[in-house]
């Protein structure tokens, strides 16, 4: 008897379809989620992050001046994602961006180099990861 529901199990799978449905239903390019913040207008300068997925595209490593430094961070990935910036006085980072979200902070940094990271979970690890190098 169990032999004879099998073929009616593969038959009913084969009537139903079995895995997600993809036409419209899918997107797969995130879209932005209102207007871009402002950068901080006492900047010095503005380090743009494209935090895509397990990597930092970033238009320049380095700064030329020494002062604040405004972090513009915009999630171009299919997951969640922060940055942060291992400053003099501690971690900053942004609060986890869903995908095409957009924060700025500014935070004041002197000549040197600082590691700058996506926080959440092992995105680090998986080369979310690089410095900046400022006035040097």
């Amino acid at each position: 008897m169990r032999a004879g529901l099998v073929p009616i199990a593969v038959a009913c799978l084969a009537a139903v379809g079995c895995g997600e449905e993809r036409g419209n239903a899918t997107r797969t390019v995130p879209e932005r989620v209102g207007p871009a913040p402002a950068a901080d207008p006492r900047a010095v300068a503005i380090a743009a992050v494209s935090l895509v997925d397990y990597a930092l595209d970033v238009g320049q490593t380095r700064v030329g001046r020494a002062g604040r430094i405004s972090f513009v961070a915009t999630n171009d990935g299919t997951v969640r994602h922060a940055l942060a910036v291992d400053a003099p006085a501690g971690r900053v980072s942004t609060d986890a961006l869903r995908p095409g979200e957009r924060a700025t902070f500014a935070i004041r940094l002197p000549p040197g180099r600082y590691k700058w990271y996506c926080p959440i979970a092992d995105h680090e690890a998986r080369g979310m990861v690089g410095r900046l190098r400022v006035a040097e």
